[in-house]
């Protein structure tokens, strides 16, 4: 695919920003369209960016920060499934290429490859009308809010009952998301390019028998407040949050548009795995 145009979405508070541009802007072919917000047009060379409210029309979109400007990035391009390109910005970056200089000339000398990650669709629904709808990369949370968080869940898997509990909450996570929020609460790890489910991982709940679970993505997961003692909010891939009430249906289902990530040659989804969580390591010392 021949690039022609870019567009940027852009962390402005890591102080490294301005490094990391310094350093990627000078393999950006002269002849490439730069697309970006009002915050990319003051921190890139006045007149070589085009301030947009949309990024249509774009080849791809450069997320700059960490995980988390990549999330809200797929929200953008979501829409139209423009394919993203993370570059780390003092983060973990499990979503995000480590060599910002070598990923964008990767870009630009055809070294890379797209990988079609799967989102999750969200609605809440009440006697039988929909009231939201959303889609995330990486997960969903149903939390409750203040000191006092225990929550009465109901779940049920394609019509049939799955259990009652308590708990703070539940994830419902993407494969994509397994190494997110959903693995600190003791989540399983999934392949994002392999295998296609729904992690269900309960956070803190008032039982040992309530664990983890991975579902089919052809599969429909309904979770509904049993109790409505205190607020409780829906969180999508920590970018959105609204409330949910007592009589709701929260609703998780595949959705039919896909985040298009961006990765440079070699990239290995357990190699990733292993380099940034330290997975498989010795403790003892030889």
């Amino acid at each position: 695919m021949k690039i022609t145009k870019v567009g940027f979405v852009i962390n402005v508070k890591k102080h490294e920003i301005r490094e990391v541009l310094s350093q990627i802007f000078d393999v950006i072919p002269a002849e490439v369209e730069i697309a970006g917000s009002e915050e990319a047009v003051d921190l890139l060379p006045a007149g070589r960016v085009k301030m947009v409210n949309s990024y249509r029309g774009c080849h791809a979109v450069l997320a700059l920060g960490g995980d988390g400007t990549l999330l809200r990035a797929a929200t953008l391009v979501e829409e139209d499934q423009i394919p993203l390109l993370g570059i780390k910005v003092r983060s973990l970056g499990f979503l995000t290429e480590d060599d910002p200089r070598g990923a964008v000339e990767d870009l630009f000398h055809d070294r890379y490859e797209i990988q079609e990650r799967m989102r999750l669709e969200v609605a809440i629904e009440k006697e039988g009308s929909v009231r939201e709808r959303y889609s995330a990369l990486n997960d969903v949370v149903i939390h409750g809010v203040g000191v006092s968080r225990v929550i009465h869940l109901k779940t049920t898997i394609d019509g049939l009952k799955l259990g009652e509990y308590l708990a703070d909450g539940v994830i419902v996570s993407t494969p994509t998301g397994s190494t997110a929020y959903s693995l600190a609460a003791g989540g399983p790890i999934v392949n994002p390019t392999s295998v296609e489910a729904f992690i269900i991982t309960p956070l803190c709940p008032h039982s040992l028998s309530v664990r983890p679970l991975v579902v089919s993505s052809e599969e429909t997961f309904v979770v509904e407040l049993v109790e409505e003692g205190q607020e409780t909010l829906l969180t999508i891939d920590g970018q959105r949050a609204c409330g949910i009430h007592k009589g709701e249906r929260i609703v998780f289902r595949r959705c039919l548009k896909v985040t298009k990530l961006i990765v440079t040659e070699g990239y290995n989804f357990y190699d990733l795995v292993r380099r940034k969580l330290r997975w498989g390591g010795v403790l003892r010392e030889h």
